[in-house]
C-alpha cells in the first residue's frame, strides 16, 4: 500500500517509522537525497537486521536477516568479550562483516545490488550494543571486561568497511549500546514531558526512564540471556506459551513442569524465561525505585526489541517479565533499533541527536546492587 502523504507509520514497511512528539504528530525522519545506496544495520547478539535504502528516494530495496555466526563462539555478550581476550577478536569481526556482507547480497564498495539497477551501497549506520559495534570495528572490549565495567571507547564515529562509509553511532555506556540509545530516540520519549520507562529486550535487557519534569534520563541494563531469542520460535512466541502453560497448570508458580509443554518448550527453557523475565521486572522495579517514581506515575511504557508486533502484552504481564500495574499504558513498539538507524541514515542530523542522548543519560550500575539482587530473587517465581 502507498498512501498519498506519507507519515512514515512503518506500516508498508518502505520507509522507517518516525517517532510521535508530545502533541501526537509524527516527526518524520527527513531525507538528504544523494546517491546510491544506504544500509541500517542492526547486530543483534543473537540477530542481525539489514535494511538497504535508495538514498535518492528514501525507499527500501532490499531486506534481510540472519543469526548473528557469533553465536558458534558464544551465546551471550560475556563469552564473545572473554573470547576476543583470549586471542580470537579477528575471528568474531571477520563472522560478523561476513554476515552483514551475506545479507546485503555482497553489494558493497563497487558491487552493486542485485536488481538494483547498478546502485551501490555507498553508507551505512550500524547499531548494536556497546560488544558488538566492538566486535564489528574489530576493537577490543577488554576495558570493560571488569570492574569497574566503564568502555573507553562509546564510539559516535565513521570507520571505512570494504569501501563503504560506516557511521557507528554513540554507546551511552558499556552495556547500554547504540541500539538501546536509538530506540530511545526512536520512542519519542525524551520529547514528552510525562514519566516513561522504555525496555529493550534481547540477549541484554537495557531500559530507560525519562522523567519530563525534570528533562531526565536514567539507563540501566541487565543480563537477560538468549531465553527469548531462539531459532525457529520468536520472544513472543515463547511468552504466549509459557503464559497459556500457567494457566493450564502444566507449569506451577515455582516453573516446574507438570504436564505437556505447547510450543515444544522444555523446562530448561522455562528456567531460562524464569532467569530472564526476572532480571528484566528486577531492573524495571529497582530502577523506578531508585528514582522515587511509583508503577502509577508512569504514563507510557514501551516495549522495544525483537518481540516485533506479535506480542501480547497480557501474557507478558502474566508471566511477570513487568509489574502488572504497567500493562495499561503498554506499547508494542517493535525492532526500534533498526528504525533508529534508517532515519540516521536519512538525516545525519538525526543521528547526531541520538549521540546526544547517549552522552547526556546517566547510567545506573545495577550489578552487585543488594536492591536489585532482593528484587530478582522475589520475581523469580510465576505469581
Amino acid at each position: 500500500m502507498r498512501c498519498a502523504v506519507c507519515t512514515r507509520c512503518g506500516r508498508c514497511g518502505l520507509y522507517p517509522s518516525a517517532p510521535i512528539n508530545e502533541s501526537g504528530v509524527t516527526e518524520l525522519p527527513r531525507l538528504v537525497p544523494r546517491d546510491g545506496l544506504g544500509a541500517a544495520v542492526d547486530i543483534g547478539s543473537t540477530t542481525i537486521v539489514v535494511r538497504v535504502y535508495n538514498l535518492a528516494t528514501g525507499e527500501l530495496v532490499h531486506r534481510a536477516s540472519t543469526f548473528n555466526p557469533q553465536r558458534k563462539i558464544a551465546a551471550d555478550v560475556m563469552g564473545r568479550i572473554s573470547a576476543a581476550m583470549e586471542g580470537r577478536l579477528d575471528e568474531l569481526r571477520d563472522l560478523v562483516r561476513g554476515a552483514v556482507r551475506d545479507c546485503l547480497g555482497g553489494a558493497l564498495g563497487d558491487r552493486a545490488l542485485p536488481a538494483c539497477g547498478g546502485l551501490r551501497v555507498r553508507e551505512a549506520v550500524v547499531v548494536g550494543n556497546t560488544t558488538m559495534l566492538h566486535l564489528f570495528a574489530g576493537a577490543s572490549p577488554a576495558s570493560y571486561a571488569t570492574a569497574p565495567f566503564k568502555a573507553e571507547r562509546l564510539f559516535g564515529e565513521k570507520m571505512e568497511v570494504d569501501g563503504v562509509e560506516v557511521r557507528l553511532p554513540r554507546c551511552a555506556h558499556g552495556f547500554f549500546g547504540a541500539d538501546a540509545v536509538a530506540a530511545v530516540r526512536m520512542s519519542g520519549m525524551c520529547g514528552r514531558g510525562g514519566c516513561e520507562l522504555l525496555a529493550d529486550i534481547g540477549t541484554n535487557g537495557e531500559i530507560a526512564l525519562w522523567r519530563g519534569d525534570r528533562r531526565e534520563l536514567t539507563i540501566a541494563s541487565v543480563a537477560a540471556g538468549p531465553a527469548f531469542e531462539r531459532p525457529g520460535i520468536t520472544g513472543s512466541q515463547i511468552i504466549s506459551a509459557l503464559a497459556d502453560a500457567l494457566d493450564s497448570g502444566a507449569v506451577d508458580v515455582t516453573g516446574r513442569v507438570e504436564g505437556e509443554l505447547p510450543g515444544g518448550l522444555t523446562q530448561d527453557d522455562v528456567r531460562a524465561v524464569q532467569l530472564a523475565k526476572a532480571a528484566v521486572k528486577a531492573g524495571l522495579d529497582t530502577l523506578l525505585t531508585k528514582a522515587g517514581v511509583e508503577y502509577g506515575d508512569v504514563t507510557r511504557f514501551s516495549l522495544a526489541g525483537g518481540f516485533g508486533s506479535g506480542l501480547d502484552v497480557a501474557k507478558a504481564a502474566r508471566i511477570g517479565l513487568f509489574a502488572g500495574e504497567l500493562q495499561p499504558v503498554a506499547t508494542v513498539c517493535g525492532n526500534l533499533a533498526i528504525e533508529g538507524a534508517a532515519a540516521a541514515l536519512f538525516d545525519p542530523s538525526f543521528g547526531d541527536e541520538t549521540d546526544k542522548i547517549a552522552h547526556e543519560a546517566r547510567h545506573v550500575e545495577l550489578g552487585g546492587d543488594p536492591e536489585f539482587s532482593d528484587a530478582f530473587i522475589e520475581a523469580i517465581g510465576f505469581t
